[in-house]
């Protein structure tokens, strides 16, 4: 059962954090690409810092259906 927990989440992000961090680092001194997404848009960095746009991510429609009282939902 998944549970809030405050300290453990925090230092999962840390791990996280750092592990992203070291990724980066060791791709560049390997020479590779790197992809990244900024503001919906997906990017390939390439090793001498030409960026080219890969594909751009359409964000869904955030309008909240709220269901009211007396409403039928009919599930197929």
């Amino acid at each position: 059962m998944f549970r809030l927990d405050y300290a453990q989440t925090k230092s999962l992000v840390k791990a996280g954090k750092i592990a992203a961090t070291n990724a980066l680092r060791h791709s560049k001194a390997l020479d590779l690409s790197i992809t990244f997404i900024d503001k919906g848009v997906v990017y390939e960095e390439l090793p001498n810092g030409a960026k080219n746009v890969v594909a751009t991510i359409e964000t869904p429609d955030n309008t909240v259906h709220t269901f009211r009282k007396g409403m039928i939902l009919h599930a197929k």
